[in-house]
């Protein structure tokens, strides 16, 4: 009984189809990818419109009542 033969275009076709496996899975890799992004990105905007905005004044305990302008820093009369 002979051996049997491979066709001639069987080894090309065995690594057509698997490009086309490797196509597939990058492609649903890349549309995660995106609804992953997608859905952190409309959760960070729905979550920061959630929050009041309001103007706080600032407190330095450290300096309050102090003098900070140039001339008083280097003992400037002006």
């Amino acid at each position: 009984m002979p051996d049997p033969a491979t066709p001639d275009g069987f080894m090309d076709g065995v690594w057509m189809q698997a490009g086309q496996l490797e196509e597939k899975a990058s492609r649903r890799t890349r549309l995660a990818l995106f609804a992953a992004m997608a859905f952190v990105g409309l959760g960070a905007g729905v979550g920061a419109t959630q929050t009041p905005a309001r103007a706080e004044t600032a407190n330095y305990r450290l300096v309050e009542g102090a003098d900070l302008s140039p001339a008083s820093l280097l003992h400037v009369e002006p």
